[in-house]
């Protein structure tokens, strides 16, 4: 069996889940712009093929795509990369909640516990 967890114990893991969090941000704020400056690259090659290609608007559309294929993908997988951070922010604030309620809990237990030796 562990050893009963402490108020400063909790306190310990929401520092570290707070510190977790902060870096995740910071995480996401050089990944967003790197998805962005990708989405726009994409987007720019995009345009440029269009306007080289020959033939009909429909055949000149598909040989931009396939010649921009590269960019329009590092371009999306940067963009999975954002949400896959938004999510774990998401879910570090969800650990960071449980954790105050289980301070709060055991908090609370210590109250009782010492109301009853008194």
């Amino acid at each position: 069996m562990s050893a009963p967890i402490t108020p400063n114990d909790v306190a310990l893991q929401l520092a570290r889940l707070a510190r977790d969090l902060d870096d995740t941000v910071r995480i996401l704020e050089t990944v967003d712009r790197d998805s962005t400056e990708k989405r726009a690259a994409a987007d720019l090659a995009f345009s440029r093929a269009f306007m080289a290609a020959t033939g009909s608007v429909d055949a000149r559309k598909h040989l931009a795509t396939i010649e921009t294929h590269d960019q329009r993908l590092a371009a999306d997988v940067a963009d999975a990369s954002v949400r896959h951070l938004r999510r774990r922010i998401d879910a570090l604030k969800t650990r960071v909640e449980v954790g105050r309620s289980y301070g709060a809990a055991i908090r609370a237990e210590l109250n009782l516990t010492q109301a009853g030796v008194d």
